[in-house]
């Protein structure tokens, strides 16, 4: 039954990871005008995102007490929190943003190889507490990558 949670909460992040980076793009689009180096001043959290880091804060910090029994289903919790609060922040404020895949490939790709990497570790390291913690510490890394690779695309 663990395994069975622990490959849920996998799957479920997949899942997170892409409505993630379409909200990224969605966000993108939304503040072109603004989405160069003057956004770290003016709207910090659009590249280091809070809740991603609370939620990664609070699994390594449960994490240190906790029975490993546990910890999967935390972690099942927070990408279930995580793809609410994606979903409902992509059906309130970015609804009206159409994205050209074709245009925003190399952003999904990235998410792809992302994937790969989160994997690949599992497979390599046997270890799911570590692949949880790498998985909420790529969450974070998301919405840097969606700004630079916008910066790197204006400067062509």
């Amino acid at each position: 039954m663990m395994e069975v949670i622990e490959y849920c909460g996998l799957i479920l992040w997949i899942i997170y990871l892409f409505l993630l980076v379409n909200r990224e793009i969605g966000r993108k689009n939304k503040f072109a005008k603004e989405y160069n180096k003057e956004l770290i001043i003016k709207r910090p959290f659009h590249i280091i995102r809070i809740d991603s880091l609370f939620f990664l804060i609070v699994y390594l910090i449960y994490s240190d007490f906790a029975d490993n029994r546990v910890l999967p289903y935390l972690y099942l919790i927070i990408v279930l929190t995580n793809i609410v609060y994606v979903v409902y922040d992509i059906a309130d404020n970015y609804k009206k943003e159409k994205i050209d895949l074709r245009k925003e490939l190399v952003y999904y790709s990235g998410a792809i190889v992302l994937v790969i990497v989160a994997f690949g570790y599992m497979l390599i390291s046997k270890n799911l507490f570590n692949t949880c913690t790498l998985t909420l510490a790529l969450n974070l890394l998301v919405p840097i990558y969606i700004w630079l690779i916008k910066i790197i695309k204006k400067k062509n």
